[in-house]
């Protein structure tokens, strides 16, 4: 997006949201990227008509697997890319649902151990 006064771009700050798990690293890795799936409200967050949506899933674990979203239809749609991944510790993907790929943002998602066996959760969605 652009100002036409002046034609300088209009860059919007990161988004950046912190949770904690009640869990390990590890598990609350798992539950971000293997079970995506389960938690993803896909009903309310979806390319699909409320009912066509019936999955989402990073297809491979690891770089240049894809976030992809299927439809009953049996049409299917990349969300993202993964550009990184330290399984237990981060992931960092691309993000261009509904758009075409040369307008992907990135998506980085840290774990941390914290006492008592939680994990600080960090997403930083950017550009």
């Amino acid at each position: 997006m652009t100002n036409s006064s002046n034609e300088i771009p209009f860059k919007v700050p990161p988004v950046i949201k912190v949770v904690e798990y009640a869990g390990t690293p590890e598990q609350a890795f798992a539950r971000f990227s293997s079970e995506i799936g389960v938690w993803w409200p896909l009903a309310t967050h979806s390319l699909a008509a409320k009912s066509d949506g019936v999955s989402v899933a990073f297809e491979r674990l690891e770089p240049g697997g894809q976030l992809v979203e299927r439809w009953s239809t049996g049409e299917s749609h990349v969300w993202g890319t993964i550009t990184a991944i330290e399984r237990g510790a981060r992931l960092a993907f691309t993000w261009h649902v509904g758009r075409d790929e040369d307008q992907a943002q990135l998506i980085e998602v840290t774990f941390s151990a914290m006492a008592a066996g939680r994990t600080r959760v960090q997403l930083v969605h950017s550009g």
